[in-house]
């Protein structure tokens, strides 16, 4: 399920926690969405918060279909274990502060790709006859202005009521909407930070309290519903 989703029906993911350990205290600009239901499909935009979760919705098109993945795979640790169990070749891999950037260029059955490496920082281009995925090959720098076209996907028109569930679960009347612009506020107004020795450890199990706004703009609308 969308993480944004789960936290406005009250899911306790860890899935949705996660995606806040970065945030301090203060306000931030949460992710941005843009979606345009059109004849030859649905055109999905929107910023570097929500490629997992599209990758996610892909394996209702791809499947385990065998496509061709050309980016990278980016995390924190040495994956090489990850794309043996595989049996995917990289290109090749560069390590920088820590930081592991695995290159790809192959030919990979998607859902057991998704499956292992969605739990990393997965930016790649994809591109089948009624399917395409893109990325920008970099993460825009903290504290940087950022756009609704990090990762633009072309999904087949079939996926209309599960993109709506997913993602326009709070809009009662979807019949009309052609176009639809979703922002998202963010308030973090306090951190409590469990007791532990390890400062990563508290960084990554703290909670954040706060608020979450979402704007919406339906068919080119200047003001919210």
């Amino acid at each position: 399920m969308h993480y944004i989703k789960d936290l406005f029906e009250k899911n306790r993911t860890e899935h949705a926690h996660n995606k806040f350990v970065r945030y301090s205290k203060g306000n931030f600009v949460g992710a941005l969405i843009q979606i345009k239901f059109q004849r030859k499909g649905i055109r999905f935009n929107s910023s570097f918060h929500l490629v997992d979760e599209l990758l996610e919705l892909a394996k209702d098109v791809l499947g385990n279909d065998l496509v061709h993945i050309k980016g990278s795979v980016i995390w924190n640790k040495d994956l090489s274990n990850e794309f043996n169990k595989l049996g995917i070749k990289y290109l090749k891999v560069l390590k920088s502060r820590g930081i592991f950037k695995y290159t790809l260029d192959n030919d990979i059955h998607f859902k057991e790709f998704i499956d292992i490496f969605n739990n990393y920082f997965v930016l790649v281009n994809i591109k089948t006859e009624n399917f395409s995925f893109t990325t920008k090959p970099s993460f825009p720098k903290p504290n940087k202005e950022f756009s609704n076209d990090f990762c633009k996907v072309l999904f087949p028109f079939e996926l209309r009521e599960k993109i709506i569930s997913e993602f326009i679960f709070d809009v009662k009347n979807t019949e009309e909407i052609k176009e639809i612009e979703i922002k998202h506020e963010i308030e973090i107004k306090d951190i409590i930070v469990p007791k532990t020795e390890k400062f990563e450890e508290a960084r990554r199990l703290a909670t954040r309290k706060g608020i979450l706004k979402r704007l919406i703009y339906i068919n080119g609308s200047k003001t919210p519903i």
